[in-house]
């Protein structure tokens, strides 16, 4: 059993999508085993056998594939006196794969025989046998995409006597046929997010809490995810060798987002219970129920892409030339499926953190400490405040928003 983490980065995201695109995704080898048998009462008849090697498509395409296969004659008794050489004939099979099944059409290229007989058969009489298979050339073969999957035609011809076509469908790593097929187990934790697991600290300096807000200054109050942003991506992987070619059947066994716990930072300079500490603290809270209201939803939406993502599973894997190919495959079916959702995430963060920190709810909070609405009114302060004040600029929220994650480009 494999286990792979994937952080989700700028910088990784352009090194696993170039990864992903070293290899056509979802291409399945395969080989076809064809048959045709050509009973004839008078002249020649032929037995074709063949296994044409192809590359199955993942999605619902039309491929073709040609092939030069053998031809072994079969000469009634009127015959018994002629002989043929082994001949190759030119077989062309038109595929079209719809989902789970695969419809093939086969021709041949017609040719000419001219049979050696003794002296004592007229030679018009040899002419021009025609090697081609009749009516099967409008008959349709129907093959379900799984180990071992058979189907044979057989067209009569008055004039061709009776052909009958047999095909058989061998995958690399063949699908199951299960009457519920299998997805990944997918987990997004925290598993009980409501309440949305909260850490407090009201230990550090407005000067540590600067340097957490790059490009911040007079921080007061910060509240973000306890551990980067966005979050982190883990699956389990299996295999097992390829019933065709040097390779691996792979699958990815489960997933696991981890949604970090949510962190309010307050400033040690005001005392606790205070009433500027009681109204930064209420203002950060107001952040965090925005955090968990947002992160239960994105949650959702992870889970449910995560679903339709189309992993390869245990009854559909996918064939590999190594693990190191079948997990870069899976990381950039991860990227490609979370990125999205956590652009838009970070953008609806950014727009509840800027609702908060509007200089109107500024206002508002500043109005509710008197010593505050006498520094930014120009009303005398208490004396109580005086001792207390320092010459620094107070601001309640930093220039960048309280939730911005550290690490990411400023805005």
């Amino acid at each position: 059993m494999l286990e792979y983490r994937l952080l989700l980065a700028p910088l990784l995201l352009f090194a696993l999508l170039n990864v992903g695109q070293a290899q056509e995704a979802g291409e399945m080898p395969g080989e076809l085993e064809i048959s045709l048998d050509r009973a004839a009462e008078q002249g020649l008849g032929y037995q074709i056998v063949g296994t044409i090697p192809l590359q199955l498509p993942d999605g619902d395409e039309t491929f073709v594939v040609k092939a030069r296969m053998r031809a072994y004659w079969r000469l009634t008794p009127a015959y018994r006196n002629c002989r043929l050489n082994l001949a190759f004939v030119t077989l062309q099979a038109t595929a079209r794969r719809n989902q789970d099944r695969l419809t093939l059409a086969l021709s041949l290229t017609p040719e000419v025989l001219r049979p050696v007989c003794s002296s004592d058969m007229p030679t018009e009489a040899t002419y021009k046998f025609m090697v081609n298979t009749g009516n099967l050339n409008s008959t349709e073969f129907t093959l379900s995409i799984a180990d071992g999957s058979y189907d044979e035609r057989t067209v009569e011809d008055s004039s061709q006597g009776k052909l009958t076509g047999k095909l058989t469908l061998r995958l690399a790593c063949p699908a199951r046929s299960v009457a519920s097929e299998s997805v990944p187990v997918i987990s997004v934790l925290p598993i009980d997010p409501v309440p949305w697991p909260l850490l407090f600290s009201d230990s550090k300096t407005p000067a540590e809490l600067n340097e957490l807000a790059p490009g911040s200054s007079a921080v007061v109050g910060l509240t973000r995810p306890s551990k980067p942003y966005p979050p982190p991506a883990f699956f389990r992987a299996a295999s097992r060798p390829a019933a065709l070619r040097h390779g691996s059947c792979f699958w990815v066994k489960s997933i696991q987002v981890e949604f970090a716990p949510v962190e309010i930072l307050l400033a040690s300079k005001y005392p606790a219970k205070s009433c500027e500490y009681n109204v930064i603290r209420e203002h950060e809270m107001l952040h965090y129920e925005d955090l968990q209201i947002l992160f239960i939803r994105y949650q959702a939406l992870v889970m449910a892409a995560l679903r339709e993502a189309g992993f390869p599973t245990a009854e559909r894997p996918i064939f590999v030339g190594s693990l190191m190919e079948g997990t870069s495959q899976s990381k950039a079916r991860l990227q490609s499926t979370l990125q999205p959702i956590y652009a838009s995430m970070e953008k609806a963060l950014q727009a509840d953190a800027d609702a908060r920190d509007a200089p109107e709810q500024r206002v508002l909070s500043w109005s509710k400490c008197p010593n505050w609405h006498a520094r930014f009114t120009g009303a005398r302060p208490t004396a109580s405040f005086l001792s207390d004040l320092d010459t620094e600029t107070m601001r309640l929220v930093p220039e960048q928003p309280a939730t911005e994650f550290p690490g990411q480009p400023n805005k």
